[in-house]
């Protein structure tokens, strides 16, 4: 396996908690600021979860929205 699937394969088993990832991720991901996390879920119909002061959204809405997004 190379470097990069290592990578990728860390990073999923670090930040998925069964089908939710921390917002923290998804907004690294995205590239997006606070302001835009804040309608992410609404504008893309993604689930998300709180609990405490932590958000979680859907790992496998993400995955539909970029399916659905995609070009090819």
């Amino acid at each position: 396996m190379n470097t990069i699937e290592n990578q990728k394969l860390k990073l999923k088993e670090t930040t998925l908690i069964g089908d939710w990832i921390p917002r923290k991720v998804v907004k690294e991901f995205f590239g997006y600021g606070n302001t835009k996390m804040a309608s992410f879920a609404r504008d893309y119909d993604i689930r998300v979860s709180k609990v405490g002061k932590r958000v979680f959204y859907s790992y496998s809405d993400i995955l539909r929205l970029l399916e659905e997004e995609s070009l090819l």
